[in-house]
């Protein structure tokens, strides 16, 4: 009986996780963060670790509002809903 009951949950709880996170990765968007500066840099941005080259080099990653993006391990911002879609200079922030 108990097993049965948790084959019948399992699936649900699954399936409502996946939809959650396709609805939040459509809402959010992605942001790109393009490497203008002359040095290559190291950018966390809250879910991973990327090295950028110079002129140029370039990530993009889900626009979770509130994860921070840090380079070289300083803070440059905070993810908000205005940076979802958009494409980001990283001299702007440094």
């Amino acid at each position: 009986m108990v097993l049965a009951l948790a084959l019948v949950i399992t699936p649900t709880v699954a399936t409502a996780n996946a939809d959650t996170k396709i609805e939040k990765e459509i809402e959010g968007g992605k942001v790109t963060l393009i490497n203008d500066t002359d040095k290559k840099v190291s950018v966390h941005t809250g879910s991973g670790s990327v090295s950028l080259n110079p002129n140029g080099g370039k990530t993009s990653f889900s626009c979770d509002t509130g994860k921070s993006v840090k380079v070289d391990g300083d803070v440059i911002f905070k993810n908000t809903s205005d940076f979802c879609g958009e494409t980001v200079k990283l001299s702007d922030y440094l």
